[in-house]
């Protein structure tokens, strides 16, 4: 039973076999059936000529037997029955009847003097396809007129003196059946075979080989070698799918390749990183002690030095220059050593406001336009507030340097789309020159005089913590506009209370 039923397991999973099986069934079925009509018409048609025959062969012996009896030659009409019989292979017995029934004259000894159709008279010829229920003979009776006419007789028929009984066997018409049903059947199962050898073979060939070879090459993928093609300039649908399997496999490769070039990227920003991790901590330790000196000493000196204009400018600009020092060194350090976030459901319109707030603050008096485009319906975010604060002002405030004080508007908008939530910062500055768009969010990249190069490169790293998205974009008409994509708050955090500035 375990083979049987592992066996058949093997045959399920056989293309062949599944498709063969059933078309194996229809062929067999249809040929049988084909087969089965075939006989049966022939069949029919054999033995509706064999009782043509018969009844035709039984008038003339009829004439015959007649005539000699019309002649007085009635001594030789058991030697006329037995010549007859002799030329009809399927004749089993001629038997003369009286009018009275009996048998008077047969070429079957054993039938004379007994009453075939007891009780039973025929006035024209008659054929009984199966004598007392003998499906195997049949009988044809024809009468034997004495030539008077019976005026008593409706329609004028003649009376008879007698009879002439011819059993027919219907053996060698069976064996002609049973003959053709067998060559027929043998011509079927061989003409079975064939097809199925035809249709094992073209299967093979256009539908099996064409798989493996498929499956080969797609195995050979899985192992890493994306360079394979299973294309054979096939037409059909196996051909469209190979096509379409390359197709991945084209893909697959360029995704392979921008995939490798990210992360030689990523190590080349990681190998940064260090670096700057590791020159950050000198740094912080070399120069922020003597810098925090150096700026007490020049406010002492900027109090001694009073009223004078000339030394006071210089200690003025002294200052600066150490304050912008100190920033500089502060954004290396956030570069190098960010801040752990405190991830929490966050108000995004409230942090804007108090974004766009700080930027009124610092451009009061310019020619600048800010508006705020907040939906009321944007939910809230998973986020670090003030990280995501650093991040909108970084953006704002480039922004804003872009239009270099000469006027124009900053436009920030809020909305939630596609269960994310997006955040567009644009302004209508001259745009990022197409030269300089693949370096922005580069490290120490900066093409402003007073800027270290780390504003956008902070700002990426904090969005993408934050499991969303920054990205730009330079209309034609001019200017430029930041999307960040952040993730909405996980359903049932509650909002952190916000601070206005």
């Amino acid at each position: 039973m375990r083979l049987v039923v592992s066996a058949f397991r093997r045959l399920h999973q056989s293309l062949r076999a599944r498709v063969l099986a059933p078309t194996a069934i229809l062929f067999a079925v249809t040929l049988a059936a084909m087969v089965a009509a075939a006989v049966k018409l022939y069949a029919s048609e054999m033995e509706r000529g064999q009782l043509e025959r018969a009844e035709l062969f039984a008038a003339n012996v009829a004439g015959g037997v007649t005539n000699a009896m019309l002649l007085g030659e009635q001594k030789e009409i058991p030697a006329i029955l037995g010549v007859v019989a002799g030329h009809r292979t399927d004749l089993k017995s001629i038997s003369l009847l009286r009018r009275d029934g009996r048998v008077a004259v047969s070429t079957d000894r054993s039938l004379v003097g007994t009453r075939i159709w007891e009780g039973r008279h025929f006035d024209v010829p008659t054929l009984i396809q199966s004598p007392k229920g003998n499906r195997a003979t049949f009988a044809v009776i024809h009468p034997m007129p004495n030539g008077e006419r019976c005026a008593a007789c409706h329609g004028g028929d003649s009376h008879v003196n007698g009879w002439l009984d011819l059993r027919f066997t219907r053996a060698p018409a069976l064996a002609a059946q049973a003959e053709l049903a067998r060559t027929m059947g043998v011509s079927a199962g061989v003409a079975l075979l064939v097809l199925l050898v035809i249709a094992w073979w073209l299967l093979g060939r256009e539908a099996v080989a064409p798989l493996q070879r498929l499956v080969a090459i797609m195995r050979r993928a899985e192992a890493g070698d994306l360079a394979v093609r299973a294309d054979e300039g096939r037409p059909d649908e196996l051909g469209v799918a190979a096509r379409g399997f390359d197709a991945t496999l084209a893909a697959l490769r360029r995704s392979q390749l921008e995939l490798e070039a990210f992360y030689r990227e990523r190590m080349v920003r990681a190998d940064r990183f260090a670096a700057v991790g590791e020159m950050a901590s000198g740094l912080a330790h070399e120069i922020k002690n003597p810098l925090a000196g150096l700026s007490g000493a020049l406010e002492l000196l900027a109090e001694d030095v009073g009223p004078n204009a000339e030394q006071s400018e210089l200690v003025s600009d002294m200052r600066h220059q150490v304050a912008r020092l100190a920033h500089t060194m502060e954004s290396l350090l956030s570069y190098a050593r960010p801040p752990k976030a405190h991830m929490r459901s966050t108000d995004l319109n409230a942090t804007l406001e108090r974004v766009l707030f700080l930027i009124r603050q610092q451009t009061r008096g310019g020619a600048l336009d800010v508006q705020a485009q907040l939906d009321p319906a944007v939910p809230a975010v998973h986020a670090d507030p003030s990280q995501l604060e650093q991040v909108f002002l970084n953006i704002c405030l480039n922004a804003c340097q872009a239009m270099n004080g000469a006027g124009g508007a900053l436009t920030v908008r809020s909305r939630a789309a596609e269960g994310r939530v997006t955040v567009e910062v644009e302004d209508t500055g001259p745009g990022i020159p197409e030269r300089l768009r693949a370096n922005i969010f580069k490290p120490f990249f900066t093409t402003k005089r007073q800027g270290n190069g780390l504003g956008l490169a902070i700002s990426a790293r904090i969005v993408a913590e934050h499991g969303g998205h920054i990205a730009y974009r330079c209309p034609p008409s001019g200017g430029t506009v930041f999307a960040v994509t952040l993730q909405p708050a996980r359903l049932g955090e509650r909002a952190a209370p916000e601070h206005a500035a």
